[in-house]
């Protein structure tokens, strides 16, 4: 609910604090006091137009604020007269349209502004689908999800046809891709392989010579190695017989002349096998090219080749196979569109049921609401097109007097009229929305009407907090909580005050809501209407 209602500088308001309470809040004062400001100023908190017009004169800027106790703390609206009006929810900037959006699902405003709703058919849409029975509420959200399902896959249909011409550059891009890839025969561990066999080959010269250099020094030349070696291992074994040391070392020696003379012999093997085929170094060299050519287009190394082949292998398959996927999509599109349509069918029969119950159930509230020759009826018309809630077009029509015809409500019912439809269609079909306020209800009636009026907000008020400006003592005697509005002047301006009124203070302002006095007579028959509302 709405707690608290706070202006500064707004129109003759200078600082005004408005303290709510739950049930029907009642709005009373002089004519000009400024009750209207209230719901003018409630008005912009939820997101109306703001203009420089409403700022009091003198000042910079005017503030509306709002604390609430439904999961969203506070509210507030600045409007300044340099244009930069700001909007904050628990004091964090947010557009207006992120302030009316939350804010409307906590309070709806009816009166002047009540042709808002009632000029939206999704909004008499809303309110008629309120009356559905559970099994055709449940429908309805069936065919909401069927209708997500049909858009969605109508939007996929959509991309498909659009890029077929894309998709053919694509497919023969993929193909070409994938085959130059394929017919390399790219092995994971060939790249470092490749490399060394090509350092072999570019340097074969050189590897033979000093290869065969070395063999000569080790075991070929007229004085080697090994010889020279064999010849110290003979001295060393001769010396050794008369020392162990030396015995040692003969040993160690004879140990190196066997490795010398095994590395000759390996060396001396690698020669004879080892050939440096100019034709092989040429078909390295080309392999090389060929995968450094693969590496600029698709990857540095061939792990990462290969994996943009499987990927690109994999968008092909998709791509090639998307004619069939559309034929799929279509089939499923044409029976989904099939099952919309008995859906959308039933549920145009399940509302024009509920249409005669609403209109039958809202003429006879608004009867006696000041218009007994009234006719409210609810229109369901149908659409070619379906819509995410069916194929119904859903008007309000109304007359007010006998032998008129009816027509669209909003064009044809007063400013009272409207507010007065409103609270009919809110008490019949119930409301989301926890905090109603009604501007212009009472327009235009008095006595037993009032009295009608006022039991309608009283009963709407049992399970919404609802605030209602009235000058009908008749409906202000129903209140949970009656606030008295008056203007004064102080320092030569005039500003406009809200009182809470104590039982005895709301007896004196019906009396004088009732006979413009407080005379006993006046304040007992004041008492006795708050009585019987009460009751």
């Amino acid at each position: 609910m709405l707690t608290r209602l706070e202006l500064t500088n707004f129109a003759i308001v200078d600082n005004l604090k408005l303290d709510l309470s739950p049930g029907l809040n009642v709005l009373t004062g002089e004519t000009g006091a400024g009750k209207s400001i209230l719901i003018d100023a409630l008005s912009i908190l939820i997101g109306g137009r703001a203009e420089t017009s409403w700022i009091r004169t003198g000042s910079e800027s005017s503030l509306i604020q709002g604390l609430f106790s439904d999961g969203t703390e506070s509210a507030a609206r600045r409007i300044s007269a340099n244009g930069r009006n700001t909007a904050r929810l628990d004091g964090e900037l947010v557009s207006v349209s992120e302030l009316a959006e939350r804010l409307g699902n906590l309070v709806v405003i009816h009166g002047q502004h009540a042709s808002q709703t009632l000029q939206s058919s999704s909004e008499q849409r809303k309110l008629l689908d309120r009356l559905l029975s559970d099994k055709d509420q449940n429908k309805l959200e069936h065919y909401r999800k069927t209708y997500a399902a049909y858009q969605r896959i109508c939007k996929e249909l959509d991309e498909l046809r659009e890029a077929t011409r894309e998709r053919a550059r694509r497919i023969d891009i993929l193909q070409f891709q994938v085959t130059e890839i394929n017919a390399a025969k790219l092995k994971k561990d060939e790249l470092e392989t490749l490399k060394g066999l090509l350092e072999t080959l570019r340097f074969a010269e050189k590897i033979t010579s000093n290869a065969s250099k070395a063999v000569n020094v080790l075991n070929s030349a007229d004085v080697n190695a090994v010889d020279l070696i064999a010849e110290a291992v003979k001295d060393l074994e001769l010396a050794g017989r008369y020392n162990k040391t030396v015995e040692s070392l003969a040993n160690d020696l004879r140990e190196a002349l066997s490795s010398v003379s095994a590395v000759a012999g390996e060396v001396e093997s690698f020669l004879g096998d080892f050939e440096a085929d100019p034709k092989q170094l040429e078909l390295l060299e080309n392999r090389m090219a060929l995968i450094e050519t693969l590496q600029r287009k698709y990857g540095e190394s061939v792990e990462s080749i290969l994996k943009y082949r499987d990927e690109a292998q994999e968008e092909l398959n998709i791509l090639t196979n998307a004619d069939a996927n559309m034929e799929a999509l279509e089939k499923e599109q044409g029976e989904l569109l099939e099952s919309l349509k008995s859906l959308a069918n039933d549920l145009s029969n399940a509302r024009k049921k509920v249409a005669k119950k609403l209109s039958d159930a809202v003429t006879k509230e608004i009867k006696p609401l000041g218009m007994g020759n009234a006719v409210f009826q609810v229109s369901v018309g149908k659409n070619e097109t379906l819509s995410p809630h069916g194929q119904d077009d859903i008007t309000f029509l109304f007359s007010a007097n006998l032998g008129e015809e009816l027509a669209l409500l909003s064009d044809v019912a007063s400013g009272g009229e409207l507010s007065r439809v409103m609270l009919g269609l809110n008490v019949v079909t119930g409301s989301d929305v926890p905090i109603l306020a009604f501007d212009e209800v009472d327009a235009g009636i008095g006595g037993k009407t009032a009295r009608a009026v006022g039991g309608l907000l009283k009963q709407l008020a049992k399970d919404h907090q609802v605030l209602v400006v009235t000058h009908l003592p008749q409906v202000a005697a129903f209140a949970d909580a009656q606030f008295y509005v008056e203007k004064k002047e102080m320092d030569k301006r005039t500003v406009t005050r809200v009182m809470r009124l104590e039982p005895h203070e709301r007896e004196l302002e019906l009396a004088r809501m009732l006979s413009g006095s407080t005379s006993d007579a006046a304040i007992a028959n004041a008492r006795e209407l708050i009585s019987e509302a009460q009751s």
